[in-house]
Formats: C-alpha cells, sequence, structure tokens
C-alpha cells in the first residue's frame, strides 16, 4: 500500500508541473517560441547524389548514297546507344561520366566502347561555372543541341565539318540578366576527344556568347549566339574533303593539317508557339605552314523551320543546307532539301522520326535519300 501511494504522489507531482508548465504558457505565449528558437538547428548532413540514365537510338538509311559522311548501300544501325551517369560528389561540385556503345554513322564494322563526356563542373557563383575533363567544345549552335533532341535525324553537314567535336580541357561557363545573356570561353588541347596527349604546346581557344534580345512571353522569344576559335595544329586528321596535306612536296594527300587553324560562327533561334526556326552560318579557314600548299577557307550554312501540326505529338520540319569545303574550288559544294515527320509519343523519351533528302554533290548521280529514326530515352 506504501508504493502504491508513493507511486501516486509522483503521477500528481508530475501532473502538477504540467499544468503549471500550461498556465505559464498561457500567460506568457511567447515563452514556448523562445524556448524552441534558442534551441540550435539541425542541418541535415549533405549527400552525394546519382542519376543513371541513357538513350538507344535505332536507324535506317536508304537510297542515295548521300553526302560525304554516309557510307554506300542499304543498312540499319544502331546510331547511338549511350549511358549516362551524373550528379553532385559535393556542394556545388557536379559531374557527368557518358560512355557510347553505338556504331555512329560512318562505315565502322563494328561497335565499340568509347568515352564521350567525362568531366567536373563546380559551380563558383552562377555567373561563373568552372568546367574540367572531356566536353562538348562551345562552336556551333547546332553541335551544343542533344543529339536525342534534334528535330532532324543528322545535323547539318556544316555542322557536322565544321565544329570542333568533344575535347579535352577547361571551360568557364555562365549567364546574366536572367539567362537572357550567357557565355563560355574554353581552351583545349584540340586534338579531339579520348586523345591524353597535346600535338604541340599551343592550345585551342574558343568562345561563345549568346543573348535573348526579345522575350515577350514565355512562348515567344528570338535568341541570337556568335562564337569564335582559333588554335595551331601539328598532323591532325582532317577528312579527305579539305584537301590538306602536310608534305606538298610529295606524292598524294595525306589528309594531315599543320598550321594555324581558325573559324566563327553565327546562329539565331526564333520560338513562336507551335514554330521554331533555326538558322546557323559557320565559316573555317586553314593556313598550313608549308610554304606550296594553299589556304583553305570552308564555310556554310542550313535554316531548319519546323512546327507542331498536331497538339505536341506530330511535327512537320524542314531544312536547306549547303556547303563547301574550300570556296576557292570550283564545282564542290553540297546542298540538301530535307523533308521531316516526327512522332512524339512521350515527348523525347519514346520518338519516331523519318526524314527525305533531296541531296547535290559534285559526284551524285542518285540523289534521294530515306532516314528513319527510333528513340527511346530512360
Amino acid at each position: 500500500m506504501r508504493l502504491f501511494f508513493g507511486v501516486c504522489l509522483c503521477v500528481a507531482g508530475l501532473a502538477a508541473g504540467a499544468d503549471q508548465a500550461s498556465a505559464q504558457s498561457v500567460a506568457d505565449p511567447g515563452a514556448a517560441e523562445t524556448a524552441q528558437a534558442a534551441a540550435p538547428a539541425v542541418t541535415p548532413a549533405w549527400k552525394p547524389t546519382l542519376t543513371l540514365g541513357g538513350y538507344l537510338q535505332g536507324e535506317l538509311d536508304a537510297g542515295a548514297s548521300g553526302d560525304s559522311r554516309f557510307p554506300t548501300g542499304d543498312r540499319f544501325f544502331v546510331r547511338r546507344a549511350r549511358l549516362t551517369a551524373s550528379g553532385e560528389a559535393a556542394h556545388n561540385v557536379a559531374y557527368r561520366l557518358q560512355g557510347e556503345f553505338g556504331a555512329g554513322l560512318g562505315t565502322a564494322s563494328g561497335a565499340t566502347a568509347s568515352l564521350t563526356d567525362g568531366y567536373v563542373e563546380w559551380t563558383i557563383v552562377r555567373a561563373a561555372h568552372v568546367r574540367f575533363g572531356q566536353f562538348k567544345s562551345p562552336y556551333g549552335r547546332e553541335w551544343l543541341v542533344s543529339s536525342a533532341q534534334l528535330v532532324t535525324i543528322e545535323r547539318a553537314l556544316v555542322s557536322d565539318r565544321l565544329t570542333l567535336n568533344r575535347q579535352v580541357g577547361a571551360a568557364v561557363i555562365g549567364d546574366a540578366a536572367g539567362g537572357r545573356l550567357g557565355y563560355q570561353a574554353a581552351m583545349f588541347n584540340g586534338n579531339g576527344r579520348n586523345t591524353s596527349v597535346n600535338d604541340n604546346r599551343d592550345f585551342m581557344y574558343v568562345v561563345r556568347g549568346t543573348a535573348v534580345p526579345w522575350q515577350p512571353t514565355k512562348a515567344t522569344s528570338v535568341e541570337v549566339g556568335a562564337n569564335a576559335f582559333w588554335s595551331r595544329d601539328t598532323k591532325l586528321s582532317m577528312p579527305k574533303e579539305f584537301g590538306l596535306d602536310s608534305t606538298p612536296d610529295t606524292q598524294g594527300e595525306d589528309n594531315l593539317f599543320t598550321g594555324r587553324h581558325r573559324g566563327a560562327g553565327l546562329d539565331a533561334h526564333l520560338q513562336h508557339g507551335i514554330w521554331d526556326v533555326d538558322a546557323e552560318w559557320l565559316h573555317g579557314r586553314f593556313e598550313p605552314d608549308a610554304a606550296p600548299a594553299p589556304d583553305v577557307t570552308s564555310e556554310g550554312w542550313y535554316a531548319t523551320p519546323s512546327a507542331f501540326v498536331y497538339k505536341r505529338l506530330v511535327q512537320l520540319v524542314g531544312r536547306y543546307e549547303w556547303y563547301r569545303p574550300d570556296v576557292h574550288v570550283a564545282d564542290n559544294e553540297t546542298s540538301a532539301w530535307t523533308a521531316g515527320l516526327n512522332y512524339y509519343a512521350r515527348g523525347n523519351s519514346a520518338k519516331l522520326m523519318v526524314d527525305y533528302l533531296w541531296i547535290k554533290t559534285p559526284s551524285a548521280s542518285d540523289r534521294a535519300k530515306l532516314l528513319a529514326c527510333v528513340q527511346v530515352t530512360f
């Protein structure tokens, strides 16, 4: 019984204390808030993040041999098969790693794995992100658009030939004025992707700037861009169509370039409701060190209008492109008309594309080409 009464007294005492605290709380409502504010806030520990994804593109190529990128013969092939890992390794330190397992557009007889992107990006402030590793060189608007987001199956020939591929180096990237002004400035080895050495003691320098001068609504805007690069190369391998030769005193062209290489480009993008229009002009110049070898000036342009004709599911695309690997050589231009139809079953996550091309090349006798592509992203 004594034990029972003792327990009852303890419970009564606790209840009385609770009532007293409650009374104090009613008398002074800020007391509880003051006590809560005095307690130190617990900040959750930051954890690294990892996002896995990728995309797959299967392609049909039939009809004419097309421009200099396409092999002869009808075929099915895996255009791209890419796996991507991205995320943040530390606060304000992001990373991206992407591998390619597709066969590509050329004449490769088998698919091999290779690195496309592999870089670390440190965000100092919004106006300055420092990126280091292998990534797309900021030269050419269409080149910078992901291949999973293109409105045509293949990029324009001038974009493919006069842009600079992925490179190994470092860049500073940023924007201002709420994203209406942007810039990229980069320094690379200049030897292309997956090359860990520099061909000489010089680097390639690339700059790009963008601006949105007109944006009355979210659905209507005009964006303009300009970019340039300059480099000094030693025995850089180039496509045969440029006619480059590092040893002009010997017979035959080795398609290697040694000398100064530079280029410039202008581009614009118009968006208005269901309409989009992209246009770009690119110019490149090769100045060989070997005295007898002539300078080579290349240029080209394209214009690509597109419009959704049924909701955001069916899109019609047109394009005209023109390209000359050397403007000083007669009858070496390539031009093409493209008519395309895209069906977005689930945006770019599940997309079917069909393009009909009418291509004029210096040696073409058959000009009509059909391309079809099915794409899945995950």
